[in-house]
């Protein structure tokens, strides 16, 4: 039986963190797929014993992990008993607090005894130890609330991001990264090199998940009542050979399988199968 929790941030921490969460399952689906959602994310495996399969690479057995950013679904090999604990970031919230260069970590997933971070490797031991998941919650909190207090959260370049990105969420269709970076007041080169080290990925594969998330959650919405067709060409898609292909690209199935599978999963983003 699975069961699952979600648990908002400190308010001080919401423009970094979307949420927390924990998840148990006595006997988990042996195959999940995690796709691409434009934020980063980091796990940390209570029970079980967890890999990350791509196309092209494997990810040996996980405890605890960053998810960086990517194009291309992973899925997640798991049997028996499994129990998580995470953190979702924003766009911007795994730059600030987990710091760094979040592009190194593009198409990977990485283990955080191989970040390096010994921070990151005491709050593993110490949600391990933990005997509730709202003790959990409460231990990643207090870690992250630490770090702000050491960080300036407010720097140009976070609020330049802030700017465009918001900017590009706001336009369905025919958004163009030189008009992204005329937003941040920096050069389409500066915006480029800025934007993939603190967001994870460059701004056009960004931009095309923000295409794939604001479809999917309008295909969930519409119920069949609208044309495919004509919910693709408004969010910048030219035809619906075009659709298909960026969602099989990015989740590995067509939009009517997708539809499928995704339609009780109360989550417009459709980021877990």
């Amino acid at each position: 039986m699975a069961e699952i929790r979600m648990e908002s941030p400190d308010a001080s921490l919401c423009p970094f963190i979307k949420m927390y969460f924990w998840g148990y399952d006595t006997n988990v689906p042996r195959v999940q797929r995690i796709v691409p959602n434009g934020e980063m994310g980091l796990c940390f495996y209570r029970r079980g014993d967890v890999s990350y399969v791509a196309a092209d690479w494997v990810a040996a057995s996980q405890k605890s992990c960053i998810m960086g950013q990517g194009m291309h679904y992973n899925d997640i090999i798991a049997e028996g008993e499994v129990e998580i604990v995470g953190t979702h970031f924003t766009a911007l919230g795994a730059s600030v607090l987990i710091g760094g260069s979040m592009h190194d970590y593009y198409g990977r997933v990485v283990s955080v005894a191989d970040m390096g971070d010994t921070g990151l490797m005491t709050l593993e031991e110490r949600i391990g130890e933990a005997e509730t998941p709202e003790e959990c919650f409460e231990l990643m909190d207090r870690f992250f609330l630490e770090r702000l207090a050491n960080i300036d959260a407010g720097n140009l370049n976070l609020r330049r991001l802030k700017r465009a990105i918001a900017y590009g969420q706001r336009l369905r269709r025919d958004v163009r990264i030189e008009d992204m970076a005329m937003e941040a007041c920096l050069s389409k080169r500066q915006f480029g090199r800025i934007f993939a080290d603190t967001v994870g990925m460059p701004p056009k594969d960004y931009l095309r998940i923000l295409r794939y998330r604001r479809t999917l959650a309008e295909l969930k919405a519409a119920k069949g009542r609208e044309p495919v067709s004509r919910i693709a060409w408004r969010n910048g898609y030219y035809d619906f050979s075009h659709l298909t292909s960026d969602f099989i690209k990015i989740s590995g199935y067509t939009p009517s399988v997708l539809l499928d599978l995704s339609a009780n999963d109360n989550d417009d983003a459709g980021w877990r199968i």
